[in-house]
């Protein structure tokens, strides 16, 4: 195997490992809120928010912009139901200043009521905000100084369903 092929193939191992470990510390802490929520409407609820919080960037600052429609998985909650996963990922404009963004988010969202927001650090060593609803939504935002990029990953509250996730299913 030539050496940029096993690099390439370390890579991708190393990305998926990392995307699992940071889904994984997404999981929802709460239990489900409400009953009635479903998987549709809880994938909609996430993918509303994480629009939301893309709308506190400026258009101009936002080169290109990938948001998840399905998930291969649906993980369990602590208390029993299910959270979908989804990730948003938002490559910036040339000039525009990650770091600032990620607080121009953090005091948009604190001031929510029902929104708690912390600084953090990410596993690579990496400005983070973790976003966390009363309801048990949860979005991470890792700005990626190298890309120039904010990740977000996110997780709905937990809901209720019929039967077990189905491995390879998209939800």
């Amino acid at each position: 195997m030539r050496a940029s092929a096993l690099l390439t193939l370390l890579s991708a191992a190393a990305t998926v490992t990392c995307l699992a470990a940071a889904l994984a510390a997404c999981a929802p802490a709460t239990e489900p809120r409400s009953p009635s929520m479903d998987l549709a409407t809880a994938k909609q609820s996430t993918r509303a928010q994480q629009d939301e919080l893309l709308a506190a960037v400026p258009s101009a600052a936002v080169s290109t912009t990938r948001q998840t429609e399905t998930s291969r998985a649906l993980f369990e909650c602590e208390g029993g139901g299910y959270y979908w996963p989804g990730t948003m990922d938002v490559v910036l404009s040339g000039d525009a200043d990650g770091a600032a963004l990620l607080a121009q988010i953090k005091a948009e969202w604190s001031a929510r009521n029902g929104w708690t927001v912390r600084d953090k650090t990410s596993v690579n060593g990496d400005p983070e905000l973790v976003i966390v609803s009363e309801e048990g939504y949860r979005h991470s935002i890792e700005f990626n100084p190298q890309r120039n990029a904010l990740n977000v990953l996110s997780s709905s509250a937990c809901f209720q369903m019929a039967g077990t996730p189905e491995p390879g299913v998209d939800y």
